[in-house]
C-alpha cells in the first residue's frame, strides 16, 4: 500500500483553510477642501474571517498628527462561547491631561511655552486591551469582561474622596498610594452675562469647556484658572454689550477627581435574563483584586399602555447600599401628550424625586422642549421653555424641520448635540432620500442657521450634506456650508 506524502497532506490542509477564510476590510477617508486642502482622516481596516472567528487590524491617520492609532481585534465564537476583544497601540505621544490656560491666564494669545501642568506619555506605547467571553444557557446570558489599561486616568465623584482627597473608605486609599499625580477639576463652567450691573436682566449664558482646577478647600478655582475665565468673560461681555457677568463658585456635584495611575485592571461579570440584569465589578491597581460594585437592574420593562419601568439597585465596597433608583418612562403618555420620566432616587440618607421633562408633543409633530420649575423640591410652580420644534414628514425619510432655541445651552443638553455656533439660535432643515443607482440609496440634507441680527435676514450659515452609494460596499458623500467649509468622504468595504 502506497503512503501519501506528508507534504501533500499539508498542502491539502492549507487549501481547505484558504477556502474557509475570506479577506475583509474597509477604507474610510475625510478630505477637507475649504478653507484648507487637507486629508484630515483616514482609517484602514483589514481582516481575515473564518466561519467562526474574525481577526482584524485598523490603522488611523489624523491630519497633521499623522499615524495616531493602531487597533488589533477579534470577534466570533468557539462552540457555544462568544469572543470579543481589542487592543489599542498609540504610535505617537499621548497627552492624558493638560490645562487650557497658563499662569498668565490669557486665553487669546497664550505663550509658546508648554502649559505648567501636563500629563504626557511618550509613544509608541500600548494603551489598553480587553477580552470578553459570553455564553447563553437556558435563555440566560453570562459574560465576563477583562480590561487592562496602561498609564490610565481614573475619574471619581466628590462622594468617593470628599474634600481635599480625604476619604472614610479605606479601599480608596489604594488609588492614592499608587498614583503618579492627582487633580480636582470642573469639566465646564457656565458664565452668565447681564445687561445691568445689578445682574437682574440676563442676556446670555455660555458654557466654557475645562478642565478647570479648583483649590483644595473647593472655595474657588485656582488663580490661573480664575484669571483665564475672567479674561475670557471680559472679552465676551464687550462683544455682547453686557454690563456684568457672573462666574459661579464650584459645586461639589460638578467636581471630578482625577488620578493618574500606571496600571489598572477591571473585571466585570454580567448575568442577563431580560428584563433583569446583574453585574459585579472588581478592579486592581497592582495592589490586589478587590470588589468595587454590584448592580441589579430592571431594564425597559413595559407592564402596559406604553409606560416603561426601569430600576437599579447598587452596592459598593465603600458604602454598602449606595442607591435604589426607580424610573417611570413616559409616565403620562396615555393622557396629555406629556413626554417625561419620573425618577425616584433613594440613598441611605435621603430621597429625591426628579422629572426628566423633554417636552410636550402634539400631532402633527410639534414639540416643546421644557422642564418644570419646582418649589421646595415637590411643588411645580411654572415651566421653563427652552425650545420649539416643528417637523413634517414626507414619506419614509423625507422631512422638513424648524428648530428654535430660547435657551441654547439647555436645549443642546436635552438633545445631546452641539448644534449652534456663536449667536445662532434657530435653523431650518430639509431632508430627502431615495433609491440610487445599482441598488444603493442616497440621502440629502440642506440647512439654514439664523441669528437675531447682524446679517442679511439673520442668516449665518447655509449648507448641505449629501451621500450616496454608487455600488454595494461603497459610499461617497460631501458636506458644505458658508462658514466656509467643504469636505468629502468615502467608505469602501469588502
Amino acid at each position: 500500500m502506497r503512503k501519501i506524502p506528508v507534504g501533500v497532506l499539508v498542502i491539502f490542509a492549507i487549501s481547505l483553510a484558504c477556502l474557509a477564510t475570506r479577506l475583509t476590510g474597509s477604507w474610510e477617508a475625510h478630505v477637507d477642501v475649504i478653507p484648507n486642502i487637507e486629508l484630515s482622516y483616514i482609517k484602514f481596516t483589514l481582516g481575515i474571517a473564518t466561519p467562526d472567528i474574525t481577526l482584524y487590524t485598523s490603522s488611523v491617520f489624523n491630519g497633521a498628527r499623522g499615524f495616531t492609532e493602531e487597533r488589533l481585534g477579534l470577534e466570533g465564537h468557539v462552540g457555544p462561547l462568544s469572543l470579543l476583544g481589542e487592543a489599542l497601540i498609540s504610535p505617537i505621544d499621548v497627552v492624558l491631561k493638560t490645562t487650557p490656560y497658563t499662569v498668565a491666564g490669557d486665553p487669546v494669545d497664550p505663550p509658546v511655552d508648554p502649559p505648567a501642568v501636563e500629563w504626557k506619555i511618550l509613544g509608541p506605547i500600548y494603551r489598553w486591551a480587553y477580552l470578553q467571553l459570553g455564553i447563553s444557557l437556558a435563555g440566560v446570558d453570562f459574560s465576563f469582561k477583562m480590561e487592562h489599561f496602561l498609564e490610565h486616568v481614573l475619574e471619581f465623584s466628590y462622594g468617593d474622596f470628599g474634600q481635599s482627597w480625604s476619604t472614610a473608605c479605606l479601599s480608596n486609599l489604594r488609588y492614592l498610594l499608587v498614583s503618579r499625580d492627582r487633580e480636582v477639576d470642573i469639566p465646564r463652567v457656565t458664565i452668565s452675562y447681564y445687561a445691568d450691573v445689578a445682574k437682574t436682566v440676563l442676556l446670555k449664558r455660555e458654557t466654557v469647556e475645562g478642565p478647570f482646577e479648583v483649590l483644595p478647600d473647593l472655595s474657588d478655582y485656582t488663580t490661573a484658572a480664575r484669571t483665564y475665565l475672567e479674561n475670557l468673560a471680559t472679552a465676551r461681555a464687550a462683544e455682547l454689550g453686557a454690563a456684568a457677568f457672573d462666574i459661579p463658585l464650584p459645586q461639589s456635584d460638578d467636581l471630578v477627581f482625577k488620578l493618574w495611575v500606571p496600571h489598572y485592571m477591571r473585571y466585570t461579570f454580567t448575568t442577563e435574563l431580560p428584563p433583569f440584569k446583574a453585574s459585579f465589578m472588581f478592579d486592581d491597581v497592582s495592589t490586589g483584586i478587590q470588589f468595587v460594585k454590584a448592580t441589579l437592574s430592571l431594564e425597559d420593562f413595559q407592564p402596559c399602555c406604553g409606560v416603561g419601568v426601569s430600576a437599579e439597585l447598587s452596592f459598593t465596597k465603600c458604602r454598602g447600599f449606595e442607591y435604589l433608583e426607580i424610573t417611570l418612562e413616559d409616565a403620562l403618555k396615555l393622557c396629555c401628550g406629556l413626554d417625561f420620566d419620573v425618577t425616584i432616587h433613594f440613598t441611605p440618607t435621603h430621597k429625591t424625586v426628579s422629572l426628566d421633562f423633554d417636552g410636550v408633543i402634539w400631532k402633527p409633530y410639534v414639540k416643546i422642549y421644557a422642564e418644570p420649575a419646582f418649589a421646595n423640591g415637590f411643588t411645580i410652580t411654572g415651566l421653563y421653555i427652552y425650545g420649539l420644534e416643528l417637523r413634517c414628514e414626507f414619506g419614509d425619510c423625507s422631512y422638513a424641520k424648524f428648530l428654535t432655541a430660547f435657551d441654547v445651552i439647555a436645549l443642546e443638553e436635552i438633545l445631546g448635540e452641539d448644534i449652534f455656533q456663536g449667536d445662532e439660535f434657530e435653523y431650518l432643515e430639509v431632508g430627502v432620500c431615495g433609491q440610487a443607482c445599482c441598488g444603493g440609496r442616497y440621502q440629502f440634507k440642506g440647512f439654514i442657521f439664523f441669528q437675531e441680527s447682524g446679517s442679511f435676514m439673520g442668516i449665518t450659515r447655509i449648507g448641505a450634506e449629501f451621500s450616496f452609494s454608487p455600488f454595494p460596499g461603497f459610499t461617497f458623500g460631501f458636506k458644505w456650508d458658508t462658514s466656509p467649509l467643504f469636505s468629502f468622504t468615502w467608505n469602501l468595504r469588502f
